[in-house]
């Protein structure tokens, strides 16, 4: 499949859109806190990918309490997470947006690409709208209604799906291990933003969003494919 047989862009949310995965993961500091439970660095690398109720689980888990919780509690805390994030999404405006991402959009929308979000958030559409992006995104997809998360390929089937494309004709633009793993499921192109991943999980790479350019895509994408 050459470069002009790639029709689509998938895009993840935070990290890769705009640099909000820090508002998560103070939320869910402030919960892990109330549960006396030690916030570690290891934590603020794993989470990051995760839905709510994984995020919770990889929080209890590291310190062997994931039985003391039974469905109640946890819903109790994802909520009470959401809250916290959803005060956050308030103080979010388009200095949010990472370095060279709008520009990025402006081109590929010129190009003619069709472009979706693919966010394991259920306040996607919140954060667009502070972001001040809803024009480039009238489809959103977010993990809340489909049956499985990042990695499982769901979120990207469905999105590529929304915009009229098989995921084979997209890439799907990503900056963490389990979205890396999801974009790949699906058949989509994955491309790593941030993210020093292994070539058997992201051929195309970038350092920072700021070297993000279809110049750029295209080069890497005739070396490896």
């Amino acid at each position: 499949m050459s470069f002009n047989d790639m029709h689509g862009f998938l895009f993840d949310l935070h990290g890769v859109i705009a640099d909000s995965w820090r508002y998560h993961l103070d939320s869910w500091h402030e919960i892990a806190n109330q549960l006396e439970i030690p916030w570690t660095s290891q934590l603020e690398r794993t989470l990051p990918g995760m839905s709510r109720s994984d995020s919770l689980e990889a929080i209890l888990a590291s310190v062997d309490r994931s039985a003391e919780f039974d469905t109640a509690r946890r819903a109790e805390l994802t909520d009470e997470e959401n809250r916290v994030y959803q005060q956050r999404i308030l103080e979010m405006s388009p200095a949010n947006i990472l370095p060279g991402i709008a520009d990025f959009l402006a081109s590929i929308r010129a190009a003619g690409y069709r472009m979706a979000l693919a966010s394991a958030s259920t306040n996607a559409a919140a954060e667009i709208d502070q972001l001040q992006l809803t024009r480039y995104f009238p489809t959103i997809i977010n993990a809340g209604k489909l049956a499985h998360s990042k990695p499982q390929p769901d979120i990207y089937l469905a999105a590529a799906r929304e915009i009229g494309l098989s995921p084979v004709n997209c890439f799907g633009v990503e900056d963490t291990v389990t979205g890396l793993e999801a974009v790949n499921a699906s058949g989509a192109t994955p491309i790593a933003i941030g993210y020093q991943a292994n070539h058997q999980l992201a051929k195309i790479q970038f350092e920072n969003s700021a070297e993000l350019s279809l110049a750029a895509i295209k080069q890497q994408y005739n070396q490896y494919y």
